[in-house]
């Protein structure tokens, strides 16, 4: 919570017992008054007034009215009146900690973090799919660079954590997601990109089911940091929300969505137990691992749609010359024969879809997802990793029995499914829930950001093959196909 929230709250607590206790002098309650009215002017000054609060400003709009008042109601009015009161500042504090405001960790690479947003034409695609056959495909690009602040020649703002959901036209995703506006990450808009190490490697980046290219914000904060150019795709249509070129918001087509999330949810039964599906089979079970989604077409038509948008900004990588200026002269400042692919969750499968039948492809990492996709049977010919939660583990079998080229299994003790994004820090209440695995959030964060820089500068740099050392890692428990040695 912020300060000015936080003494809102103990002056509204102050206010509500000075009204409604007889032995309480009348001053204390204006003191009270003052105090609440200066915190909330305060927080309004700052930018700092959120909808998590709301419950508390109503109680403060109505101990106001009642501060008027000259004498007392009934006990019995006054007791139902203090419940109600203490209810709504309760779910004030309730909202403002399970939807928090935190401070992120600075990334610990040698460049600082740099970033510009674009917009991807595909003149070959429509949007007939999603109802707009007039409608050629759009895909909104987020880009992370490792960048230099000495020489920009205006200081520029930094960013504050996925601008894109509340950058724009107001609505009501704006109204929910702008108190993220409060989070401030370390990435600099427009400053330049640093020629220290050009051309860079690049990273194309595939977001979750109904997220957003942002998504992973500290992961890219911290590639980028590293020295790798970084691209996150927003497929539109099948995001929360993005923007268009003329800066319109695109939401997520509903039916579309539902149809494919109900297939999804059909097909995620069951959560076996770590390792079970291998145990299985060392113990004759029947199948070993599940067979692939092949019939669930409303997902693998999704994951077909994703793919085509990635292969879009591999061909921008590619041919420079044919994206959007502004996009090119970052896109020229890209070494083309070292480009991964990242995704997470439906973004993970969509990953490992693209780098089945595109060589370009050159290394990818899936974090928890799978199963889905149009070639589930083609095994993987490039080198691979995918960092997964215990449930997940069992579409992830098939990968590493069939994969012809290094592969790399690593399961994440403790992690549940929204650890693998930056949801792990912005959503505590799921922790409350028990919907959450028992790791720490940032540790979390910490343990996705170093297996896959590992895992990349071993195949896009050249450095040697990923150990993921036990004594810093000892959450992870790695099956590869690669002999390491020692």
């Amino acid at each position: 919570m912020y300060p000015s929230e936080m003494l809102l709250v103990l002056a509204l607590f102050g206010l509500l017992v000075t009204q409604n206790v007889r032995r309480m002098n009348r001053k204390a309650a204006v003191a009270c008054f003052a105090v609440a009215g200066a915190a909330l002017v305060s927080g309004l000054a700052q930018g700092q007034i959120r909808w998590q609060m709301t419950p508390g400003y109503l109680l403060f709009a109505i101990l106001s009215v009642l501060l008027l008042r000259r004498t007392y109601s009934h006990v019995a009015l006054r007791s139902i009146g203090i419940a109600l009161g203490a209810l709504l500042l309760g779910l004030a504090v309730s909202l403002s900690l399970a939807l928090p405001i935190v401070t992120l960790p600075a990334p610990d690479g040698a460049h600082a973090v740099g970033f510009e947003s674009f917009s991807l034409l595909d003149e070959a695609r429509d949007d007939a799919y999603f109802g707009e056959p007039d409608e050629r495909r759009e895909i909104s690009l987020l880009v992370w660079y490792p960048g230099t602040i000495d020489n920009a020649p205006h200081p520029r703002p930094v960013r504050t954590l996925w601008a894109e959901l509340y950058r724009g036209p107001r609505d009501p995703i704006t109204f929910f997601t702008g108190y993220l506006r409060g989070i401030e990450t370390h990435t600099h808009e427009g400053i330049p990109l640093s020629p220290a190490e050009a051309p860079y490697p690049a990273i194309v980046f595939s977001h979750s089911f109904g997220l957003t290219g942002e998504q992973n914000t500290l992961l890219m904060e911290h590639l980028a940091s590293h020295g790798y150019v970084v691209i996150g795709v927003t497929h539109t249509r099948m995001a929360l929300r993005a923007l268009s070129a003329r800066g319109e918001p695109i939401y997520a087509s509903p039916d579309r969505f539902q149809e494919a999330f109900a297939e999804g949810a059909a097909d995620d039964t069951r959560e076996p137990d770590e390792r079970a599906s291998r145990a299985a089979a060392a113990d004759g079970g029947q199948e070993a691992v599940p067979e692939p989604a092949e019939r669930a077409d409303a997902m693998n038509e999704q994951v077909g749609i994703r793919a085509a948008d990635v292969r879009s900004v591999l061909d921008a990588i590619a041919m420079p010359a044919k994206a959007p200026r502004e996009l090119a002269a970052i896109l020229e400042q890209v070494d083309a024969d070292r480009v991964g692919l990242l995704g997470m969750s439906l973004g993970g499968t969509t990953v490992i879809d693209v780098c089945k039948i595109d060589p370009r492809c050159r290394a990818g990492v899936n974090l928890d997802g799978g199963r889905f996709g149009q070639h589930q049977r083609e095994p993987l010919q490039t080198p691979f990793l995918s960092m997964v939660r215990a449930g997940n583990l069992r579409y992830d079998e098939p990968l590493l029995a069939t994969s012809t080229s290094d592969y790399y299994e690593v399961l994440v003790d403790g992690a549940s499914h929204p650890d693998f994004c930056d949801m792990t820090f912005l959503m505590p209440f799921m922790r409350w829930l028990g919907a959450a695995g028992p790791i720490a959030p940032m540790r979390a964060v910490a343990v996705v950001n170093a297996v896959t820089l590992e895992f990349f500068d071993a195949y896009l740099r050249g450095g040697p093959k990923p150990r993921f050392d036990p004594q810093e890692l000892p959450e992870l428990r790695v099956t590869t196909n690669v002999r390491v040695a020692h």
